[in-house]
C-alpha cells in the first residue's frame, strides 16, 4: 500500500510599501461533506476564513456554513497552541478529497505568521488540527491563497507513490518572492525552513546537464525545497504536466490590484514540480507583453496546446511546445500534446483533475 505524502507548495511575495497584490478570490471556498445520517444525501458546504467573515485582523478562525440555507454548522476558533489562538486566517484554504469520492476528508489552512494546519473534517466538522509546518522564522505574512494538486512521484528507490501537493503564497515585507515545497508525512515532524533543500541558485554542471543522481535522492528523501525569487507573484501559480508556472515582475511595479505598472517586463517561470531543475534550457524568460493575467493552458484555434495570460477578454501568448516530465528519469520530459489533456499523468496531474493540473 502507498504512502500518502503531501506536498506543499508556498510562494511568498514582498513589497518596499507594504503587502498588495491580493491573489485570492473573494467567494468562500466549497466543499461538499458527508450526511449527518446513513442513508441521506450528503451536503454542500462553504469554508469561510477571517476575510470572508469579515474578521481580517481578528485570531485566527474558520467556519462551515450550508451553501443552500447560510446555516452556521461548525466553527474552528480553538487551536492546539499554548493560546488556543492563532494568527488570523487570510489565505484561501483549500479541501483535500484524499479518495476522490467526492466528499471532503481534510481541510489545510495557513495563518499569517506562516503556521500550516491539517484539519480533518468529518460529517459534524472540523475534527483537532494538526500542525503540519512553521514558517514563522521566516518574517512573511502567509495570506495568499492555497492549491493542490495530485500527483505521483518517486521516493528513496525510485517507486512512484502518491503526493498532495499543495501550492501556497504568502507575502513578506522585503525581499520579493520566495516558493516553498514542503513533502509531509503524515508521521513526519513539524517542518521548518531548515528542513528544506535550497534551490535558489543551480549549479553550472546542473545548468548544462540535468539535476545529478545523488543530489535528486536527497530532495526525494527531504522535506522538500525552496527556490528565492526575489520578485512578486503576479498571477497564482500553476501546475501542467508536473511543470509549475508563474509569473513575475520587480517589487515596486506590481500595484495593489495586481496590475503593472508602464513598461514593466513581466518574467516567466518553469520549475520541475519535484525538484525545481529546469526542465526547458531556462527556469525562467522574459515576455514582451506589459500586461498581467491569470495563467491558463488551452488549445489554440489549431488544436495545440499553448500557455497564456488572459485577463477580462484579453488574452497572450506565453509560451507554445509545452514539454511535460516523465518518471524514466528526474531530468525526462516530452512534448505535451493536446490529447493527453485533461488527464492524470505520471508525476503529475491536470487542471481538470480534482483541482490539480
Amino acid at each position: 500500500m502507498l504512502k500518502h505524502w503531501l506536498t506543499f507548495i508556498m510562494l511568498s511575495a514582498a513589497s518596499s510599501s507594504g503587502y498588495s497584490c491580493d491573489l485570492n478570490n473573494p467567494i468562500a471556498v466549497t466543499a461538499t461533506l458527508p450526511s449527518l445520517s446513513d442513508d441521506g444525501p450528503a451536503r454542500k458546504v462553504s469554508l469561510s476564513n477571517n476575510v470572508q467573515l469579515d474578521i481580517p485582523d481578528a485570531e485566527g478562525v474558520l467556519k462551515i456554513h450550508s451553501a443552500d440555507s447560510s446555516v452556521l454548522l461548525d466553527q474552528l476558533t480553538n487551536w492546539p497552541t499554548e493560546t488556543g489562538h492563532i494568527s488570523s486566517i487570510k489565505a484561501q484554504p483549500v479541501v483535500l478529497d484524499q479518495n476522490y469520492d467526492g466528499i471532503a476528508d481534510a481541510v489545510y489552512a495557513i495563518d499569517t505568521s506562516g503556521h500550516l494546519w491539517f484539519i480533518p473534517l468529518s460529517s459534524r466538522g472540523f475534527a483537532r488540527p494538526e500542525l503540519v509546518a512553521d514558517f514563522s522564522t521566516m518574517a512573511a505574512e502567509f495570506r495568499q491563497p492555497l492549491q493542490l494538486v495530485h500527483t505521483l512521484a518517486p521516493v528513496g528507490s525510485g517507486q512512484l507513490q502518491r503526493q498532495t501537493m499543495l501550492l501556497i503564497i504568502a507575502s513578506m515585507a522585503e525581499g520579493g518572492d520566495t516558493l516553498l515545497v514542503v513533502r509531509h508525512l503524515q508521521q513526519r515532524a513539524m517542518v521548518q525552513l531548515g528542513d528544506l533543500t535550497d534551490r535558489t541558485y543551480l549549479s553550472h554542471a546542473e545548468t548544462a546537464a540535468g539535476i545529478a543522481e545523488q543530489l535528486w535522492q536527497q530532495i526525494q528523501l527531504g522535506a522538500g525545497w525552496y527556490v528565492q525569487m526575489n520578485k512578486r507573484i503576479t498571477a497564482v501559480p500553476q501546475v501542467y504536466a508536473g511543470v509549475v508556472y508563474l509569473s513575475s515582475a520587480e517589487v515596486a511595479a506590481v500595484q495593489p490590484d495586481c496590475s503593472l505598472a508602464e513598461h514593466t517586463e513581466l518574467q516567466i517561470h518553469a520549475l520541475h514540480l519535484h525538484h525545481a531543475g529546469a526542465v526547458y534550457a531556462r527556469r525562467h524568460w522574459q515576455i514582451t507583453a506589459l500586461d498581467h493575467g491569470q495563467l491558463v493552458l488551452q488549445k489554440n484555434l489549431h488544436g495545440e496546446l499553448e500557455l497564456s495570460l488572459q485577463h477580462g477578454q484579453q488574452q497572450h501568448r506565453v509560451h507554445a511546445d509545452l514539454l511535460a516530465i516523465t518518471p524514466d528519469c528526474a531530468n525526462c520530459v516530452t512534448a505535451l500534446t493536446a490529447d493527453q489533456f485533461p488527464r492524470l499523468s505520471t508525476l503529475a496531474t491536470f487542471q481538470a483533475e480534482q483541482g490539480g493540473h
